[in-house]
Order: structure tokens, then sequence, then C-alpha cells
């Protein structure tokens, strides 16, 4: 990924390993109260590049300033969640879907470069990366107070997500405590469908065969149509 520099001075890069200790120390103000929080990002900047992201299925961008001083970070991949989820777990469907599916995992900036739209700018070049290699979805976890503020972005947030795969697989369904998950499709075959009686909008389309009727309705458990 080349450079790309704005009219204030902010470039953004794919990181390196030689940008791990910056890149770390940036990280942590995503989630200040974890012991050891993206510990998971030392081990990718450990390898090298591999395409089609920065370290193959996982993404992990900067933002520089006119110094070559890192102001900002992201960290995105494959949902964590998705790999133990009981309805998928094991199942031939995992690497399918983490080609179609990322979560932003952590966007940070340096405190004295907030308010510069830098984080904004994280998330769209992070975005422009997945969907031009084919990715369907992306998605993140959030403090519900910081809603308003992804929904600028075109994301729609709720408490659950709820997914539907192809042939028999079950329709699958992951709460994130008291935080909300927000969803933005990538691509024009993947949609959030309103399906009556589901506790949030459907993922439609992630998958070929995975799309929802328009007449499907939810009857607690799963879809009906």
């Amino acid at each position: 990924m080349s450079s790309r520099r704005s009219r204030r001075s902010v470039s953004y890069r794919e990181a390196t390993r030689h940008d791990t200790a910056a890149f770390m120390a940036l990280i942590q103000h995503a989630d200040p109260d974890a012991p050891s929080p993206f510990h998971s990002a030392r081990l990718i900047l450990g390898l090298p590049p591999q395409p089609p992201m920065s370290h193959h299925l996982d993404l992990c961008l900067v933002a520089e300033d006119h110094r070559g001083k890192l102001v900002g970070a992201l960290l995105a991949g494959p949902p964590p969640w998705l790999i133990e989820h009981p309805g998928v777990r094991g199942s031939r469907l995992i690497p399918k879907l983490a080609r179609r599916l990322t979560m932003i995992q952590g966007v940070a900036v340096d405190p004295q470069y907030r308010r510069r739209g830098i984080g904004r700018a994280l998330i769209h070049h992070a975005e422009q990366r997945y969907q031009e290699h084919g990715w369907g979805l992306s998605t993140l976890i959030h403090d519900p107070s910081l809603k308003s503020f992804y929904r600028k972005l075109g994301y729609v947030s709720h408490p659950a997500l709820l997914m539907q795969l192809p042939g028999t697989y079950p329709l699958v369904g992951q709460d994130f405590l008291n935080r909300l998950t927000a969803l933005k499709p990538l691509s024009g075959d993947v949609t959030l469908a309103d399906v009556p009686f589901a506790p949030a909008p459907v993922i439609s389309g992630i998958l070929p065969g995975s799309s929802v009727p328009d007449h499907a309705w939810f009857d607690g458990a799963a879809l009906r149509y």
C-alpha cells in the first residue's frame, strides 16, 4: 500500500515490524483498561508482509505526520468470535467467511492529534482495502456512546449480530454484553435484511446461497420462509 498524504500533512500506510513499538503504544488507547490490549497485533507485526492485506487476512495501518511520527493506528482482521462460534466451529465455512467478513478490532489516535479526522481516515482506508479485495462486510464492536459517530461513517449498530449461512448451517447469532456491534456492507451482494420479529438486521448474502428471502420471518431461533 502506497503512502497517501492528506491536506493536513498526515499520510496513511501499512505498518511494518519496525513500527511495532509505536503501533502498540498507540493501539492501547483503543482499550486502555485491558491489562494487555491487542497482544495479537504484536504477533502480527512480527510476521513478514503478505498480501492481500498487510499480513495476509490481517491489516495493520498507521497514520504518520510530516515528521514521520506515528499518530494513529488501526488493526483489522477476521473476527475473533467467529473462529470459536459453536454454529461454525471447525466447519469448512470459516476460511470462506474470513475472506468476506472483517472486523476493525481497534483504531486509536494520539491524544494530541484527535479531532482532525485521522480515525475516520484510517477506517476509510481499511474499508477500501478490504472492498478492493472482495470482502463483503466490515464490522466493529463499540461502546453505546459511539453509536452516532459510527452511524456517520455508514455503520448500523445493534446489541446483537445475526447472519444467514448457506445450506443446513444455522442462523448465526452473537451478542457482545454491554457493547454494540456495528455493520457496514462493502459490496452490493451483502445487505442487512429487516426480518419480522428478528432482534437485529440479518446479514444476507455474505456467502453464495445465504441470501435472506423477502418473505422470511424469525421464530425466535431460526428464519422461516
